[in-house]
Order: C-alpha cells, then sequence, then structure tokens
C-alpha cells in the first residue's frame, strides 16, 4: 500500500513543532503548578508556626509574670517566717532569764554574794553561765556548788581558782563558777 501525504512537510514539521512547544507549555505549566503549590504549603505552614510561635510568647509572657509573682511571694512568705521564728524565740527565751535569777538565788547561801555574771546564749534554751563571787567562808563555797548540782537546772559547774583577800581575822574568798544553765519548762 502506497501513502500519499498531499500536505506539505513543512506543514507537518510546523505542527509537530507546536505540538512539542504545546507539550512542553504543559510540563512546565505543570512543573510550575506544583512548585506553586509546595510553595503555598511551605508559606502555610510557615504562617501557621508564627501564628502559633506568637500565642506561644504570650503565653510565655504571662507564665513569666505568674512566676514572678510566685516568687516574690515566696520570698515575701520566707521573710515573714524569718520575723515569726524570731518572735517565736523572742517569746521563749523571755522568760528564760528571770527564770534564770530565780533559779540561782535559791541556790546562793546566806556566806556568799555574786560580784558579776555573764551569760552567753546557747543551743535551745540554755545560758553559758560565768559567776564571779566572794564568801566569808571556803564551806560556803562547797554548798553552792553542791545547790547547783542538785538544783538539776545548772549542768556541770566547774568551780575555777580561789583567791584569798582581807583580813586573817575576817578571809573573804573570791573565785568563779562557770556553768549551764537549763530552764527544763522552756
Amino acid at each position: 500500500m502506497i501513502k500519499i501525504n498531499l500536505v506539505p512537510e513543512e506543514l507537518l514539521a510546523k505542527e509537530i513543532q507546536r505540538q512539542r512547544a504545546l507539550q512542553a507549555a504543559l510540563v512546565a505549566g505543570v512543573v510550575c503548578l506544583v512548585v506553586v503549590c509546595a510553595s503555598m504549603i511551605h508559606v502555610v505552614r510557615v504562617n501557621h508556626l508564627e501564628s502559633l510561635l506568637r500565642e506561644r510568647d504570650a503565653k510565655l509572657k504571662k507564665l513569666q509574670e505568674i512566676v514572678a509573682q510566685v516568687e516574690q511571694l515566696e520570698r515575701d512568705a520566707a521573710a515573714v517566717k524569718a520575723r515569726l521564728g524570731v518572735i517565736t524565740a523572742l517569746l521563749k527565751g523571755r522568760p528564760l532569764y528571770p527564770y534564770f535569777m530565780m533559779d540561782i538565788a535559791k541556790t546562793l547561801p546566806p556566806e556568799v554574794w555574786l560580784g558579776g555574771l555573764t551569760t552567753t546564749s546557747k543551743e535551745g534554751n540554755q545560758l553559758g553561765v560565768g559567776l564571779s563571787a566572794s564568801s566569808l567562808t571556803s564551806p560556803a563555797i562547797a554548798e553552792w556548788i553542791r545547790n547547783l548540782e542538785r538544783s538539776g537546772l545548772f549542768l556541770e559547774p566547774v568551780l575555777g581558782p580561789i583567791s584569798v583577800s582581807g583580813t586573817s581575822a575576817a578571809p573573804v574568798h573570791g573565785f568563779a563558777i562557770s556553768t549551764t544553765y537549763k530552764h527544763p519548762g522552756l
């Protein structure tokens, strides 16, 4: 069979070229459409992430303000607790010195008189006590040490050196005692 083509070759080549250009344009359009769609997806995703970031930043600022307020309240509460602790310690320690003076007076024999008294606070409701005193007789000193030990309020009384002054007819014994005072009710 013989094929006869009445259409000139130039027209056929032009038509093929036009179809190839149309196909290339179609492929380019599809590629552009894919690129545009991908770009739009990225733009939408970026916008969504930016709005999410702004929203979370706003929440973060609110939470930071709340955290700052909580920290300030905790500092205030700690300061109030510290003041309360001081007040409680003062209230507990307040009757300690009057009780101490009453208890020391109860143990003091008639022949002994105090010349000096120093106290230092120790842990709990204890006082470190330093006493300087004078006595007319040495048995009165021993009696005072026994009275301090028997009372149970003075822990481990320690007698320091004894000095004798005055006349031989009326000697005065000077001495020091150190001990720790603890009142059981405080």
